[in-house]
């Protein structure tokens, strides 16, 4: 395999990004998404990607909830603030404005809208990551204007 070529290309596929929050009250918890993809119209499901062994996936798998805060494209701070290495994974929403979606899944504030989602189905063993499908249950949008995708910023995902 031309290794570069791979990278090259794989960085050619557009990636949104988001903050993905699991669980609920005292055992709430965010990080980053940078691959989620809707896979059923009718009833609305979409896919993600959450890092294997980590607290974002036991909670996902404890509480069967999450929840997706789309950011605008003047956010990339607070989505750096979520990428940041923590000590502790569940401190990353530490000092940052949230409240929960319908189903308990935490959402934040200067989210431009979110989707609210029921975990029906996670699988092992494609890599780093599990693959975790959801059922949406709730949406809300506070303000219709574009996202933040990975082409505003300076980052890559493949390698």
């Amino acid at each position: 395999m031309d290794d570069r070529a791979k990278k090259k290309l794989l960085r050619h596929i557009p990636y949104g990004l988001y903050i993905i929050g699991v669980g609920s009250g005292d055992a709430a918890h965010a990080f980053t998404g940078s691959w989620l993809t809707q896979v059923s119209r009718v009833p609305p499901v979409i896919a993600l990607g959450i890092r294997e062994a980590s607290e974002s996936l036991r909670l996902a798998r404890e509480s069967e909830t999450l929840a997706v805060s789309f950011l605008d494209k003047d956010s990339r701070g607070v989505f750096e603030h979520f990428s940041r290495r923590f000590v502790e994974e569940n401190e990353r929403l530490t000092g940052v404005p949230y409240h929960p979606a319908s189903n308990g899944a935490p959402v934040l504030d200067e989210a431009i809208g979110h989707l609210a989602g029921r975990v029906i189905d996670i699988r092992s063993g494609f890599g780093d990551h599990a693959l975790v499908i959801a059922q949406i249950t709730d949406a809300s949008l506070e303000r219709d204007i574009p996202p933040l995708v990975m082409s505003d910023t300076p980052w890559g995902y493949s390698g």
